[in-house]
């Protein structure tokens, strides 16, 4: 298979996807509302917000296993409405979003990306039009109780990061033991700050995969009860109609990346029969996630990957690769960074940070900044080459500010305690709370069954193998197990054009792109095989999950088609992706603004 289209598109930066372009729903600055005066509810009751937005707090069971229980979570919600009133024959429902993680926001997603989504992905003109919603999962950003740690001392979380990361990569017996020492401390802190809480406020035993199925299955029939409300508010006394006696099932129409694969197989799996339409991009292997030491197939397309972006400089030419000048060949390039970063392990560079303090660069802090590139090879590697160019000739300043800018500072702190009306960040343990409880319990694992298994992790993947250990490491201290837990099967039966009530009414449709970091195209037609009738569709692009790598129009239309009819494309169908001019940058692409902060996910 030739890459060379692709490798020219990388290179010359002609294109970025318009699924990761920062393009909002209004040209209005957003403005972030004031969640805390929306009134909970049990019933869904949309209010205005985010400059022509919908957004909502609906209230579900704490713990859906116990019906004595009388504990509720709020979950924040959001629509994006459609373009057409819910009565007009084109209006074809709502398409919930889950834009990864564990631990993003689906409600910030859709703010700043749900018109693309609409736009782009779902809805075909003059013919079907939906409305998108998204929200943020129990634990998470503003749904209430949220998991935090350290919500007491934010100053003791920002040491606790600094130290975590000063620690580096789990390459050896005794930075393992340091490490286990860390994550002890971590979930202590977790332990104490819940034993605080009062009884409503408990959080951490309740918010992991199994129980945000259910709250999607609840959100399904809020949505549902909310449009015959409306709907009957808008009939004539003469035009009312007697209830229906047989009445069916309300049923998803989901769209889920990376992590939201995992959401939506837990789903399928456990809640076969009210499955309607579901898409999911991006696709880790469920029972690798759920089940075993965890997270271990995850990898195995990310050293193909990163070779790719050597022949990609080297198929591009003189005039746009750098190493042109340093490097016979792209394999004389790649061995040559190995030895550089290797050597960066051994002695750091060091400099002085914009605030003047002392930043060190180690090899594992580049390693980090070449796997982020990975996830988004349209925007990252022309960037990315002229960085590690600069920074294996000496000059490593541009590696230097991607660095700074994950690094905590205490003004981050100040700032987060004074305005609590920011947009949530990315908290740690919200991560981790999702993850430990979904997987199986590894508290108890020695230093010398973590120095095999990080070990293991180096073999598959010699860039990414010690950055994605400290995954599943996260929960070496993790005891606590929640309140819901699902093995599996994941697996989901034939599905039914009469609807019957435990069966999907359309199989899943699973898109990957031919080289994934994280989630690989073998994983994806693994998990496809457990349910039955589905398709893998294969996007000709590199980066992660077909909507985030690269702009197709091949798989928008089989997107929108499919949530139109529920029929499946042929088995082996692969889109290509569309690099014209059309698609050049909608932003400054020169350096990435952030790395990523968890590993399933599209931010």
């Amino acid at each position: 298979m030739s890459f060379l289209p692709i490798i020219q598109a990388a290179l010359l930066a002609v294109a970025v996807t318009a699924a990761t372009a920062p393009t909002s729903n209004s040209t209005s600055p957003i403005q972030e509302p004031d969640w805390a005066s929306i009134i909970p509810s049990r019933e869904l009751e949309y209010h205005d917000c985010y400059n022509g937005l919908k957004c909502a707090r609906l209230s579900v069971p704490l713990d859906w296993r116990n019906a004595s229980d009388n504990r509720l979570t709020h979950i924040a919600m959001v629509k994006l409405p459609a373009a057409v009133p819910d009565d007009d024959a084109t209006f074809g429902g709502t398409v919930i979003i889950n834009p990864g993680g564990p631990g993003l926001s689906g409600v910030s997603y859709l703010v700043e990306r749900g018109a693309n989504v609409q736009k782009l992905l779902v809805d075909i003109p003059d013919t079907r039009h939906y409305e998108v919603v998204s929200f943020d999962p129990r634990g998470i950003g503003r749904t209430t109780p949220t998991v935090n740690c350290f919500r007491s001392n934010e100053l003791t979380r920002m040491a606790w990061t600094l130290e975590n990361h000063a620690k580096g990569p789990l390459s050896s017996g005794p930075v393992i033991s340091y490490g286990l020492g860390l994550w002890r401390f971590h979930y202590s802190r977790c332990q104490q700050e819940d034993s605080m809480r009062g009884p409503d406020e408990e959080a951490l035993k309740f918010v992991n995969t199994p129980s945000v199925a259910r709250d999607m299955v609840e959100i399904v029939d809020k949505i549902d009860e909310l449009r015959k409300r409306e709907a009957a508010k808008r009939q004539k006394p003469s035009q009312k109609k007697p209830a229906d006696t047989n009445p069916t099932v309300a049923r998803i129409q989901y769209i889920g990346w990376s992590y939201g694969s995992i959401l939506g197989n837990y789903f399928a799996s456990m809640f076969p029969g009210r499955v309607g339409r579901m898409v999911l991009d991006g696709v880790m292997d469920p029972r690798d996630y759920a089940t075993g030491s965890g997270w271990v197939s995850n990898t195995q397309d990310t050293d193909k990957l990163l070779e790719e972006f050597w022949k990609t400089c080297y198929v591009a030419g003189a005039r746009l690769c750098p190493f042109y000048k340093t490097d016979n060949d792209w394999k004389a390039a790649q061995q040559r960074f190995y030895k550089w970063v290797a050597h960066l392990d051994d002695y750091p560079a060091a400099t002085k940070s914009p605030s003047g303090g002392l930043l060190a660069l180690r090899g594992e802090d580049v390693r980090r900044i070449v796997a982020n590139a990975l996830y988004s090879p349209l925007q990252h590697f022309r960037p990315l080459a002229l960085a590690l160019y600069e920074g294996m000739k000496g000059n490593p300043t541009r590696l230097f500010k991607w660095t700074d800018a994950e690094i905590p500072k205490i003004e981050d702190a100040r700032r987060g305690a004074q305005n609590v009306s920011t947009t949530p960040a990315v908290k740690e343990e919200q991560v981790m709370a999702v993850l430990c409880t979904d997987g199986q319990d590894i508290s108890s694992r020695q230093v010398a069954w973590w120095q095999e298994t990080v070990s293991d992790q180096h073999k598959q993947s010699k860039l990414l193998g010690y950055l994605w250990a400290a995954i599943r490491f996260s929960c070496s201290a993790w005891q606590l197990r929640p309140s819901w837990e699902f093995r599996g099967p994941f697996q989901s039966p034939a599905h039914s054009v009469k609807l019957e009530t435990d069966r999907p009414a359309a199989p899943l449709l699973f898109l990957s792109t031919v080289l994934d970091p994280v989630t690989p195209l073998r994983v994806a037609k693994l998990a496809a095989r457990s349910h039955v009738g589905s398709v893998v569709v294969t996007q000709k692009s590199l980066g992660h999950t077909a909507w985030g790598s690269a702009p197709s129009k091949c798989t928008w239309k089989i997107v929108s088609k499919y949530l139109l009819t529920g029929v499946m494309p042929e088995t082996g169908t692969v889109c290509e992706e569309d690099c014209g001019p059309a698609w050049r940058a909608m932003f400054d692409a020169k350096e990435p603004s952030r790395l990523r902060q968890v590993p399933l996910g599209l931010e």
